[in-house]
């Protein structure tokens, strides 16, 4: 029994351990839950009372659990979408508080202590109804006394994740991940990582670059970042990171702004090829005309990525980027800029980060990770270009993900200038959602927990063609009466017509 007992304690430790590095989505266990914060919990939140909120709903167990930091500090029964009004898994943030809100959609129905998800419809709300199962239009009902007390816990801007199984965050390090770094970025910044911006008046932290004039339209680029930059840092708002792969529908637009930038002049970087684009591509391959480059890659004058790829190489970008970065403080973009990512076939999962005040060093940020399960059916497979096992879980280790992301110094230096505690990264194969909003939003992402069930194929059974039957006639005259009334002339019908009008007499 001992020997017994020792097994399944190691089984235990080896099950623990395996899990810690991956899969932070799993099953919760319902005996070790309470609607209070645990004494280590308390403790912790003493210790960091600025640690960022986070929020996690597990659809399987219907069940809801604040962190602060690493640290649960309350939980809760709530009750997601039923079956039609399914609640969408992912990785949301608050983005509007009311205490008194009634629905848009279903005959303004209450739904006091109201914390939007979603434009669309999607929030946290009290309910007098709160059962242990799905039951909601695609809300995330809250029981009554719970949801006012996490009311005021909350501030706009805080991270929901809504997954299909318990999730909690994990303690991770990397050396990709952001730090708050105070560096000079007017000696960092280029014109190929401020993109396209037309040429103004410098002003503000123009007196750093003294030595540009000031029409000169580098500089002003320059002046406008910066100060946009020492605004949003003097706002101590945590910023919002997007990494996803590089969506490769604004090809057009690329190709017309790097034309540009090397001196053919295709027009306003619109997305649409017109004559002033191609005319700028046919005067880029008549440049190249003699050149090594021409003879090892001939062009021709069509935009695709034979096309991008040269003009990347002439520009001095490299390779075609692989991925994307956007940045976002207050609801409001700031920069974006393309990245490479290694591998780019392994798919990245869904992954939040949240950054933290170090526990053990001065001005470090520490990492909080939540990996997300997402699966792709074929036709998202072929779309992404990546390829995922259908007997695989969906689940990637953030840190093996972080390993495979190159980010530009310049990009980096931007970020690692604003980061601080409550920051957050986010990562998607897919992008993000539609419910992301130009303004008014950070980056929504929605993920699909379980691929959808095969369809049973149905047998195709030929039906036989429905067989006439055959009239037989003992003979023709027979026949003939069957199958066609025989014609009736004036005499007759008069007979016929005073014949019927007599029996009805009679009757």
């Amino acid at each position: 029994m001992k020997n017994k007992g020792r097994l399944l304690l190691t089984v235990g430790f080896i099950l623990a351990a395996a899990g810690h590095g991956l899969a932070t989505e799993k099953s919760l266990d319902p005996a070790a839950e309470t609607d209070e914060p645990s004494q280590s919990a308390q403790v912790a939140l003493a210790a960091d009372k600025d640690a960022p909120i986070q929020i996690i709903v597990s659809r399987k167990d219907q069940r809801l659990r604040v962190y602060r930091g690493r640290e649960v500090i309350a939980t809760s029964r709530v009750s997601t979408g039923k079956a039609g009004h399914t609640t969408p898994t992912g990785i949301f943030s608050i983005l509007e508080k009311r205490r008194q809100h009634f629905s848009n959609l279903y005959d303004s129905a209450p739904m006091p202590y109201m914390q939007r998800l979603t434009w669309s419809g999607v929030a946290l709300h009290e309910s007098g109804s709160v059962p242990n199962y799905p039951a909601s239009h695609g809300c995330v009902r809250l029981p009554r006394g719970f949801a006012s007390k996490l009311y005021s816990m909350t501030e706009r801007g805080a991270h929901v994740i809504i997954a299909n199984r318990e999730a909690e965050p994990e303690l991770i390090e990397n050396a990709n991940l952001f730090q708050p770094q105070e560096v000079e970025l007017a000696n960092k910044l280029t014109e190929l990582s401020l993109g396209a911006a037309e040429p103004v008046r410098g002003h503000g932290k123009l007196a750093l670059l003294s030595d540009r004039p000031d029409e000169d339209p580098l500089a002003a680029k320059l002046s406008l970042r910066l100060n946009m930059l020492d605004q949003v840092k003097r706002g101590k708002a945590p910023i919002r990171v997007f990494i996803t792969r590089q969506p490769r529908g604004n090809m057009v637009r690329e190709v017309q702004v790097i034309l540009n930038q090397l001196g053919f002049d295709a027009g306003e970087p619109d997305g649409l090829a017109g004559k002033a684009t191609y005319a700028a591509v046919r005067a880029f391959i008549q440049s190249r005309e003699g050149s090594i480059e021409a003879r090892a890659l001939p062009l021709k004058a069509v935009i695709d990525e034979t096309l991008l790829s040269a003009l990347y190489h002439a520009a001095g970008k490299g390779d075609i980027p692989t991925g994307h970065i956007y940045v976002r403080s207050n609801f409001k973009p700031l920069f974006d800029a393309p990245i490479m990512i290694k591998n780019p076939d392994i798919p990245l999962g869904a992954h939040l980060l949240t950054a933290i005040h170090s526990q053990t060093e001065a001005d470090k940020l520490d990492w909080l990770a939540v990996n997300l399960t997402d699966r792709y059916n074929d036709t998202m497979q072929s779309r992404l270009g990546v390829t995922q096992d259908s007997e695989e879980s969906g689940l990637v280790a953030s840190v093996d993900v972080l390993d495979r992301i190159e980010i530009p110094q310049e990009v980096r230096a931007q970020i690692d200038m604003l980061v601080n505690s409550g920051s957050s990264i986010t990562i998607s194969d897919r992008g993000f959602s539609r419910e992301t909003t130009p303004v008014g939003t950070d980056f929504i992402v929605l993920t699909k927990p379980e691929l959808p069930a095969s369809r049973p194929v149905q047998k195709v059974v030929e039906q036989k063609k429905p067989v006439k039957p055959k009239v037989v006639a003992s003979n023709s005259a027979q026949a003939s009466e069957s199958q066609a009334p025989r014609k009736q002339g004036l005499f007759s019908m008069l007979i016929n017509r005073g014949a019927r009008l007599t029996e009805v007499r009679t009757r």
